[in-house]
């Protein structure tokens, strides 16, 4: 089984990204440790967020709506493998 997800980030327009990803680095914030090196759920990162096109959790690395979907579509292919 496979499966695409996919999840688009869109920035307020007023936003500076070089000023952004200098606080984030200046603070000690660990973004060089998570996937592309951005963190939708910390505070800094929202306040300059217009929205999400599908779901955070895509966005963190893995949909676990799309993760349930692939698993009950594999319990399904093996108990037909079965009978």
């Amino acid at each position: 089984v496979s499966g695409v997800d996919r999840a688009t980030i869109y920035f307020q327009t007023s936003l500076q990204a070089s000023t952004l990803v200098q606080t984030l680095v200046d603070q000690g914030d660990p973004v060089l440790s998570c996937a592309g090196g951005l963190m939708v759920e910390h505070p800094l990162v929202q306040e300059h967020l217009d929205r999400i096109d599908g779901t955070q959790d895509s966005v963190m690395g893995l949909s676990k709506r799309l993760v349930l979907e692939l698993l009950q579509e594999m319990a399904e292919k093996l108990k037909q493998k079965q009978t």
